[in-house]
């Protein structure tokens, strides 16, 4: 079994929708679960006594946080690339695409709304950053 360091990871983000793709990983410290679920419908008919579920055809990737420390100076920072503009909530947005590599030939690939950005300033310690991105598109492990 093969282990991990954070030293692989590298973070890129779209700096708006349909904008250009920013290395972001210097800004990130932490980023949620990245997994693709498969939706399924209850299935088990009357007289059985366990729960059966059969696949829709659907996949889903649940909400995805992505925090670390707040930066208002840097071109490629957190607070320039995660405001949310007008292009973001448009119902005709393009998405933007998130690509993180967890782990040598291990990258997971997805086009995402920017729903939320949160600057959280903190009386006894630095300001940090909290963002959410929901799926627009499936996402992909290559």
């Amino acid at each position: 079994m093969a282990s991990h360091s954070p030293s692989e990871v590298t973070v890129t983000f779209d700096d708006a929708p349909g904008g250009t793709s920013r290395i972001i990983t210097p800004y990130v410290t932490s980023i949620g679960g990245l997994s693709i679920e498969s939706i399924t419908q209850q299935s088990n008919p009357f007289g059985v006594a366990s729960e059966e579920h059969t696949p829709i055809g659907i996949t889903k990737v649940a909400d995805i946080a992505i925090s670390g420390f707040f930066d208002d100076t840097a071109s490629v920072g957190p607070h320039v690339v995660f405001q949310i503009a007008a292009a973001d909530y448009a119902p005709a947005s393009v998405g933007r695409v998130l690509v993180i590599l967890a782990a040598t030939a291990a990258t997971f690939t997805i086009t995402v709304h920017l729903v939320k950005y949160d600057a959280l300033p903190k009386r006894d310690g630095l300001t940090e950053y909290q963002a959410l991105v929901r799926q627009k598109s499936s996402g992909v492990w290559s």
